[in-house]
């Protein structure tokens, strides 16, 4: 099921659009209607959808403003421009922004029907380089954080660096390896800590600084949590093993 906002500030064109498109494909659906720019950026941060249908002029918000900050906040949508204005100006401002197509209005059931084609197609062509890209992307991260593990690993830096939201990136990371990235980051922070612990000289607070943790309190705290005993009862431990 594909999901689409529909952003335009006369209501008979956008509940007439988005009728249309309930009526022309079962597989796609409109999550939400906006009157202007900056209410469809609110409904998009909080819906995601796979589609945006814009206006672009505006009240409050023009519609390319809009797809500016969309883009800005690392949201991933595909847009479509909806407007009776087919300047060159416009078109080659979208162009730049990625729009993928354009809706010249009037609007008939003929045109609706024929761009909703044309996204479909394109997005089953499109869904193979997507999924292999995101599997680059955390594979990417995998080899990040077992690399740096000593440095700081939050998921809004991987987020910024990909253009992406945390919350779609968390769910892309959960899907690839099976586990969260929390807890990821922490099992490749607590092997090497208790490599440190039982092959060096090295202080529990040093062992704590080098795989991550500033604070040596949480770091005992997540060490106990994730083997079952304190850091010293560890070495410890082993020391009598042996």
């Amino acid at each position: 099921m594909k999901r689409i906002i529909v952003v335009e500030d006369e209501f008979r064109i956008r509940q007439g659009l988005a009728n249309l498109i309930k009526k022309i494909d079962s597989e796609c659906k409109v999550v939400g209607e906006a009157e202007n720019g900056y209410e469809g950026l609110k409904l998009i941060r909080d819906l995601e959808p796979d589609f945006v249908i814009t206006d672009i002029q505006m009240p409050k918000m023009n519609g390319l403003e809009m797809i500016e900050k969309v883009i800005e906040y690392g949201i991933r949508c595909r847009f479509v421009i909806l407007s009776g204005y087919a300047e060159f100006d416009y078109a080659q401002k979208g162009i730049r922004l990625g729009v993928e197509d354009y809706l010249l209005k009037p609007v008939t059931i003929t045109k609706v029907r024929e761009l909703v084609s044309r996204l479909m197609e394109e997005d089953e062509r499109e869904e193979p380089r997507e999924d292999e890209r995101y599997s680059k992307v955390v594979n990417d991260m995998v080899n990040t954080i077992d690399s740096d593990y000593g440095q700081r690993l939050g998921m809004d830096l991987f987020a910024e660096k990909y253009r992406l939201t945390p919350e779609y990136l968390s769910l892309l990371f959960t899907k690839e390896t099976g586990t969260t990235f929390s807890n990821y980051v922490k099992k490749i922070r607590m092997e090497h800590a208790k490599e440190l612990l039982l092959g060096s000289n090295l202080k529990i607070y040093e062992v704590a600084c080098r795989v991550g943790y500033s604070d040596q309190k949480y770091f005992s705290k997540v060490f106990k949590e994730y083997t079952g005993v304190s850091a010293k009862q560890y070495v410890l431990s082993s020391r009598r093993e042996k």
